[in-house]
This record gives C-alpha cells, structure tokens and sequence, in this order.
C-alpha cells in the first residue's frame, strides 16, 4: 500500500512540474525556439497526458494488472 502512495506523489509531482513546462511554453516568448517546441510537442504534452490518466484511472489499471 506505501507503495502506491509513493507512486501516487511521483506521478502527481511529474505531472504538476511538467504543466508548469507547458505553461511555459504557452505563455513566455521561449516559444520561439525550435528546441523548446519540439521537446514540448514531443515529450512533455505526451507524459502530462499519460501520467494524468494514469493518476485518474489507477484503481482500474491496479484490477486489470493485479498490482497490489
């Protein structure tokens, strides 16, 4: 059970800093750069989109794996 709320904190810690990158991304001029661009289409907006459903839908995810 610890270990669920361990990974619970870090899927909910990735997921917070990660939208901050992409408010970043959204609102500062750092959007003119190509690099920044491609790590937030290619990366960041994947992982926050991943670890938010993996958050939401942890319970039926633990049932269909058997993670206890």
């Amino acid at each position: 059970m610890a270990d669920q709320k361990r990974l619970r904190v870090i899927l909910r810690w990735v997921h917070i800093s990660l939208g901050l990158v992409l408010l970043c991304y959204i609102y500062s001029p750092f959007s003119k750069y190509p690099a920044f661009k491609m790590f937030v289409r290619c990366f960041v907006v994947p992982v926050v989109v991943l670890s938010g459903l993996w958050i939401w839908k942890m319970p039926l995810l633990n049932r269909l794996f058997r993670i206890k």
